[in-house]
């Protein structure tokens, strides 16, 4: 190894250890006045948009709720709803709720806060399975690198019976 190389790997080193251990210290704490909206209780009538994209200045996140799919195994399965948040950059808070939906109301819900992150995932799922049209709904909230929050209201996938 390159003699000035090895000081320089060991900081880069040292420096990663210091960002996750940070990161995965902070993931239960939310910064304070950053709130989080509310997952509707009922789905029906709502557009079938899969994703929208909101953007505040040179920033950019996308949420995205995907169709929901059955699973098997265990007790007889279930159904899984997926949602998620990327943004363009990391953004000093990120958090995401995700719903699944049967014949339009709620069956299962979980969220996602994430401080100095740029992606955020959430799957709630519900078993045993039950037979049903099924959609996912996901919404979040964003802390822009500039101190301000963007509220991106909720989006569903479309529907799928299962």
């Amino acid at each position: 190894m390159n003699s000035r190389l090895g000081p320089f790997v060991a900081v880069v080193i040292a420096a990663a250890a210091l960002v996750t251990t940070g990161s995965s210290a902070q993931a239960e704490t939310k910064t304070p006045g950053f709130s989080t909206p509310t997952l509707s209780t009922h789905a029906g009538g709502v557009s079938i948009q899969t994703t929208t994209v909101v953007s505040h200045g040179i920033w950019s996140c996308t949420l995205g709720a995907n169709l929901p799919n059955r699973w098997y195994g265990g007790s007889g399965g279930g159904e899984q709803a997926f949602g998620y948040l990327n943004c363009s950059h990391v953004m000093p808070e990120i958090h995401i709720e995700v719903s699944l939906y049967r014949n339009g109301s709620p069956v299962a819900s979980t969220d996602n806060d994430k401080l100095s992150a740029s992606i955020a995932n959430a799957a709630p799922s519900k078993s045993p399975h039950t037979s049903g049209t099924y959609k996912s709904g996901a919404l979040a909230s964003v802390r822009w690198p500039d101190n301000t929050i963007s509220q991106i209201p909720q989006i569903f996938s479309g529907t799928i019976s299962l």
